[in-house]
């Protein structure tokens, strides 16, 4: 009798309807992957039966699998959000002392008030640690945090406390070879004689060729303006391709009365071979005569006044330094080329952006930008062993196989894309169809009982 067979039919299309169902309602969740459901055929085990005369005895739900296909990617305005390009999952933890670890592809996340990277869920999105916010520490897994307090301020030279060769301030300029104005002048020259160099009271524009104001900060983030002044030192020979420069602070500290040189070739590059020069603040000298020590809250004799502004940044204890090596002397106009110095003042958080490879980064509003850290991607062997939990994450299972942890964009994973997230692969068309087929199966196995009960009707009326 075909009730069984029937029975079985009505059982699995009806579950194949929820399957159906589950899928049309996740159309629009995020990350969401759709499910099929597999069908295999029943048979009554015999070890005598005759294989020709078989009949089965109906349908059974052999699985239900979820399709792990790429969805379609859409932008959003959250810059946290992120869409995984390709295999992959992220990875996330309950709480940061829970280790057991879930995965999802939905890169839904904001910050926590703690500053942690959540999803909706609020579970915690994990990846390398950035202790410097310059290197990645990939030693251990940890929940992703994000620092919304201000950056500190840096002082002008701070980077020549970890690189020797770098830091300080860069000036690069050109000064004019073609320039008839020096401070010494040939008997029957007709060079124009400069007003011999002098910080005091009388200090005026005849006394130099060319000047170069930049900004600088100190330890606590004021800035500053340094201002170089260059004083061609004669006009001929050698002497004419030999420029001293004085250095002043805000219009009032001369550094040293002993000028910095530059001595260029013939070609006009730079002949000084070492033009990366060490600026003493400790004795500064005021235009009244005042010699102020800007490194120190006591001023060390003969300083009488002191501000405690510059930190020491170079071997031998200066301030920072002062890195004339791209200065040039070419038949051209007096020109600034660059300016570079590596201080800040304090800043805010402005940003925050994930970079492909998974980098966390911070900007803020001094024009810094930090690491925070590098989110990480799981990959599986068998993605469908994953055992849903609900809320769009799974955990591993034996079948699965373990998690293989990497960064985004290594071996076969996929890359992140900062500001959008991976929609629903659910081809809601496609489902629709599905149903109407799973409803026609329906139905049919309904008719099938139906016929029987027919036909036990006509044994039962016999006579």
């Amino acid at each position: 009798m075909a009730f069984q067979q029937g029975l079985s039919g009505l059982n699995v299309y009806s579950k194949a309807l929820d399957v159906v169902s589950n899928n049309i309602a996740n159309a629009s969740t995020v990350g969401f992957k759709a499910s099929s459901a597999h069908f295999a055929d029943v048979y009554a085990g015999a070890l005598n039966g005759a294989a020709n005369s078989q009949i089965g005895i109906g349908v059974s739900l052999m699985a239900v699998q979820q399709q792990f296909t790429q969805g379609n990617v859409s932008v959003t305005n959250n810059g946290m959000d992120m869409a995984i390009s390709g295999n992959g999952f992220f990875r996330f933890q309950k709480s940061p002392n829970d280790l057991t670890p879930y995965y999802s592809r939905n890169g839904q996340f904001h910050l926590d008030k703690d500053g942690y990277i959540v999803n909706s869920n609020g579970c915690f999105l994990t990846g390398y640690d950035s202790p410097d916010g310059e290197t990645i520490n990939t030693a251990s897994i940890v929940p992703l945090t994000v620092g919304t307090g201000a950056i500190p301020p840096k002082q002008t030279g701070w980077s020549t406390l970890v690189n020797q060769t770098d830091g300080g301030l860069k000036v690069g300029v050109n000064l004019d070879a073609r320039d008839e104005s020096s401070a010494t002048v040939s008997v029957g020259s007709d060079w124009e004689q400069l007003t011999p160099f002098a910080w005091n009271a009388t200090f005026q524009s005849s006394m130099f060729n060319y000047s170069t104001p930049a900004a600088i900060y100190d330890q606590a983030g004021t800035m500053h303006t340094l201002t170089n002044y260059y004083v061609r030192t004669g006009d001929t020979g050698v002497a004419a391709r030999t420029w001293d420069v004085y250095t002043v602070i805000d219009n009032k500290y001369l550094v040293s009365a002993t000028p910095n040189t530059l001595v260029f070739n013939a070609d006009g590059t730079l002949s000084t071979t070492n033009a990366r020069f060490e600026l003493d603040m400790s004795q500064t000298l005021m235009q009244d005569g005042t010699i102020v020590d800007l490194t120190a809250d006591t001023p060390t004799w003969p300083a009488t006044v002191s501000y405690n502004w510059f930190q020491a940044t170079t071997p031998s204890g200066k301030a920072f330094y002062l890195d004339l090596s791209e200065t040039t002397q070419f038949g051209m106009p007096n020109n600034v080329d660059a300016i570079t110095q590596d201080g800040y003042i304090a800043g805010s958080l402005t940003n925050l952006s994930v970079s492909q490879e998974g980098y966390v980064m911070a900007s803020y509003s001094n024009g810094q930008n930090k690491m925070m850290g590098q989110v990480i991607l799981a990959e599986f062997a068998n993605p469908n062993g994953l055992q849903s939990t609900g809320s769009n994450m799974w955990i591993e299972t034996y079948t699965s196989g373990q998690a293989t942890i990497g960064v985004p964009g290594g071996g076969t994973r996929g890359i992140v894309e900062s500001g959008q997230v991976e929609d629903s692969n659910v081809d809601l068309t496609q489902e629709l169809v599905n149903m109407i087929v799973m409803q026609r199966n329906y139905q049919a196995n309904a008719q099938t009982i139906k016929t029987q009960d027919q036909i036990m009707s006509t044994l039962v009326n016999l006579r």
